[in-house]
């Protein structure tokens, strides 16, 4: 069944988006996401690129429409600018890349995300897009989600706390893709229109909270915090909400076990009694700084960084390479202090402009649902990538792309209706 489901989706995706490119955005997101190549790897061409296949037919389809979708103004032209600036910034520091084959890694992974990204600021243009766009990274990591506790169910132990789920990263990268889109299936659980909707999404947010759990990710435990005081900050104060909320927040401490809870506990050990990946993590934050100072302007080249760690490591590493293990310094050690500035500016427009509309009353109740999960999923991704770094996940760029759409719509849709009332 997995070669027919996957190829019977990906031929509809791909043909579907020559003519409505905004599927083929939203199909990207859905297979980058479901990892069909890891979840049905038994029964799926090894290596099969379907990522290139859906970007080809999006950008052809893009083509093929006349460049329709939101208009190249406002939040729209200074995300995709600010991106886009970022990716112009790779590529210059990858040219003189201390590590051509890292960086050739990387880069090869990094052009497609961000084309993908630009391409979903312009494409999806309306309410019903943005809203389908978020079931679809709720449902397809939901999936993912669901298949990681059933093994713990089953087996009563999780072991992709220490080898990896898919082609993402190991348990902290993961767990880090995983953060922006538990804040996703809050904001669906709270604002969906039906009652099954609510319930589908507030399952897969519980086991979203305890996939992180399993994979015993202290920096996404950490992360989820603040993700959710912004979320109960934001959120709409009723009774059915708050009684929601309360009963989800009940059923994740359920499931939060004694080894989960010392795990935790271990990230606000004093000094000498930290493990040594804990200890270790302020030694490699000095490392990149002084990288980050030595080469402020391109780097040493993307994904380069890591190779120069063992000499700037205090007392130096008896190894080739040694991961960062910061989102921020990553990239400020591999491109530059400038693609860091744009970096950080193409998720701080969506994460500012929704921070209002998350509270407005008088918002559509579509926009606020957005909202609401883009802000303190930004935030749970910025705090979890200060303990490692997620730049080649997926997630966190979909959800700043819902961000800037329900923005861009919102503002548009909000002109039209004055408009309308002006003409009247």
């Amino acid at each position: 069944m997995g070669p027919v489901v996957v190829f019977t989706l990906l031929t509809y995706v791909c043909m579907k988006s020559l003519r409505s490119p905004h599927v083929g955005v939203i199909g990207y997101y859905g297979f980058a996401l479901l990892q069909p190549e890891w979840n049905w790897r038994w029964s799926l061409p090894p290596g099969f690129q379907y990522q290139k296949f859906i970007a080809a037919s999006t950008l052809i389809g893009f083509l093929v429409v006349g460049f329709q979708g939101n208009q190249f103004v406002g939040i729209v032209a200074r995300s995709s600018l600010a991106i886009g600036g970022f990716l112009a910034l790779a590529f210059i520091s990858a040219a003189s890349s201390i590590e051509p084959d890292a960086t050739a890694f990387y880069m090869d992974n990094l052009w497609k995300i961000v084309l993908m990204a630009v391409l979903g600021i312009r494409l999806i243009d309306s309410p019903g897009k943005v809203l389908a766009l978020m079931w679809v990274l709720v449902l397809a990591q939901g999936y993912n989600a669901y298949q990681i506790n059933l093994e713990y169910f089953e087996d009563g132990h999780s072991s992709y706390a220490y080898r990896n789920f898919g082609d993402k990263g190991d348990n902290n990268v993961y767990s880090i893709l995983t953060v922006p889109l538990i804040a996703c299936s809050l904001s669906l659980a709270l604002y969906a229109e039906r009652g099954w909707q609510k319930a589908v999404a507030a399952t897969i947010a519980l086991l979203q909270v305890h996939e992180i759990m399993l994979f015993e990710s202290r920096g996404c435990m950490l992360g989820c915090l603040p993700m959710l005081a912004v979320f109960v900050w934001l959120m709409p104060k009723t009774r059915r909400t708050v009684t929601v909320l309360a009963a989800m927040l009940i059923m994740g401490a359920i499931l939060a076990g004694p080894p989960v809870v010392e795990e935790f506990a271990s990230a606000f050990a004093e000094e000498g009694e930290r493990d040594s990946s804990a200890e270790g993590r302020f030694g490699l934050w000095q490392a990149g700084f002084e990288i980050t100072k030595d080469y402020p302007v391109l780097g040493v080249g993307p994904y380069a960084g890591q190779y120069l760690v063992p000499a700037y490591f205090p007392g130096g590493l008896d190894q080739h390479a040694k991961g960062l293990h910061n989102l921020f310094f990553e990239i400020s050690t591999g491109c530059g202090l400038p693609a860091l500035v744009c970096y950080l500016a193409f998720f701080a427009y969506p994460a500012i402009a929704c921070y209002g509309t998350a509270q407005a009353t008088n918002a559509d109740r579509w926009h606020r649902c957005a909202s609401l999960a883009v802000v303190p999923g930004l935030v749970g991704y910025w705090t979890s990538s200060m303990f490692s770094s997620g730049a080649l996940s997926e997630s966190s760029y979909a959800c700043a792309v819902v961000g800037v759409c329900a923005t861009a719509i919102g503002g548009r849709m909000l002109e039209e209706a004055r408009a309308e009332y002006d003409g009247t």
